[in-house]
């Protein structure tokens, strides 16, 4: 039998000679003590629970915690990272920039001493040609008159 405060409070009991009745006043005793201890026992259980359900959600407040450090951890690495790639992408494209200008540069000058050392060749190989063309034509005409000197020497 369950009892409330206000149970307890109206509980009225029957008069003997002596007063209350003693054996339903020690009845009505062992209930209340019984329910008393039975509240207690509950109470305690309870607090118990909500120390338990306190340590869980501190648990959990901590574990949320350093959950949000580590994705802010995790967050300004990769910011970093990308600011860092974003620097080195920009001095590797200047570098491959610079490189591609100094070949710009490298191609144009073999370019030139190309047509230089080409003029320099046709110039050897005209001077060469004059060379050769005048040494036929003195052979030539060394050659024609000793054929001539030769036939008029024949003749006689």
């Amino acid at each position: 039998m369950a009892l409330t405060p206000l149970e307890i409070r109206k509980k009225t009991f029957n008069i003997a000679l002596r007063g209350y009745a003693q054996k339903e006043v020690r009845a009505f005793l062992t209930v209340v003590a019984n329910e008393f201890e039975e509240l207690r026992k509950e109470r305690a259980a309870l607090a118990e629970k909500v120390d338990e359900l306190s340590a869980k959600v501190a648990a959990y407040e901590k574990t949320e915690h350093l959950l949000k450090e580590t994705l802010l951890t995790a967050q300004q690495v990769a910011d970093e990272l990308k600011s860092s790639a974003e620097r080195e992408r920009a001095i590797i494209i200047e570098q491959v920039k610079n490189e591609a200008e100094q070949l710009r540069r490298d191609l144009e000058e073999l370019r030139s001493r190309r047509s230089l050392l080409l003029d320099e060749i046709r110039g050897i190989a005209s001077t060469y040609l004059a060379v050769v063309e005048r040494f036929e034509k003195e052979s030539h005409g060394r050659i024609e008159t000793e054929d001539s000197g030769k036939r008029s020497g024949d003749k006689k």
